[in-house]
Parts: structure tokens; sequence; C-alpha cells
């Protein structure tokens, strides 16, 4: 089989951000799955430099790239729910190992790609039926995750409050 179809990386982007989202999110909103959002990220990466450190981890201006920092951070936050409006993926790179892409292997050739994701919203702080909704937008990279647990991983996000 030759490389993958635009149809295909369309349904493989558009299923992954669906699946990763919903769960993320949820993982979010979930008080009791808060110490789980460390597993969402990949493992640190030590750059040439400091700011080519991965993952990329910036959470309305605060950048970090450290997931178990960010876990602990966000695990002192009052309660959230978020609520998806707009869901937008995009496969970044259709090849991200040049022998798994020429095995031919389809299944494998799902998982050898780099998926960008852009989400819009609103999110409930506090209050989780009265509380003001506020609006925001979240860009990630997610890659295939090479160990055990999670199929995708954030290699990159940006989160911000929308005004």
């Amino acid at each position: 089989m030759s490389a993958l179809s635009q149809t295909d990386l369309t349904k493989v982007a558009t299923e992954t951000a669906e699946t990763f989202i919903d769960n993320y999110y949820t993982t979010l909103s979930t008080t009791s799955s808060r110490n789980n959002i460390a597993s969402y990220y990949i493992p640190p990466i030590a750059g040439s430099t400091p700011s080519r450190n991965l993952p990329i981890i910036n959470y309305n201006g605060d950048v970090t790239n450290d997931p178990q920092a960010f876990q602990a951070k966000y695990s002192e936050m009052p309660w959230a729910y978020y609520d998806v409006q707009s869901l937008n993926s995009q496969i970044i790179n259709p090849a991200l190992d040049p022998e798994i892409a020429k095995s031919g292997r389809k299944r494998e050739m799902e998982k050898n790609v780099s998926i960008g994701v852009q989400v819009s919203g609103y999110v409930r702080l506090n209050e989780r039926k009265d509380g003001e909704m506020r609006g925001f937008s979240e860009e990630f990279v997610l890659v295939p995750n090479k160990e055990k647990g999670r199929d995708w991983l954030i290699q990159m996000q940006n989160f911000r409050f929308v005004v």
C-alpha cells in the first residue's frame, strides 16, 4: 500500500481529535481525575536550548515544559466545566518516521502522523450550573504514544481565555 489517502488522513485527524478532546476535557472537569493530567503529555525532552524543550504547555500565558508541574498547578484551580463549541483538526506531518511510511501497513501509518487540533468553546469556573461562562481557545499538537497508555499525547498546547 502507498501513502494514506487524503480521506484516510482526514478521518484519522478527525476521529483522533474528537476522542482525545472528549477524554482530556472530561479529565480537566472531574476533580478526582485531575491527578491524571500529566499522562496526557509526552515525557519531557530537553532541546538544544531551553526554548526548544518539549512539551510546550502554555496555559493562559504561563509556560512550562513539565507536565507534572502543570498538573500540580491545575489541581489547585477551582472546579471547571468545558463546553466545546468548535473542533478543527489537521494532519501536520503525514510521516513522522519514514521507515514506517515505507512499510505500507495502514494501521501503522495511521499512527505515524502528528495532528494539529484547534478547539474553542466556553468554560464555567467555580459554579457547576450557574457560574459565568468564559470563552476559551486552545490549540494542541498531538503525537502518537510509543509506550503503553494513551494512544496520543500532547507535544504542544496553547490555552487562552477569550475576552
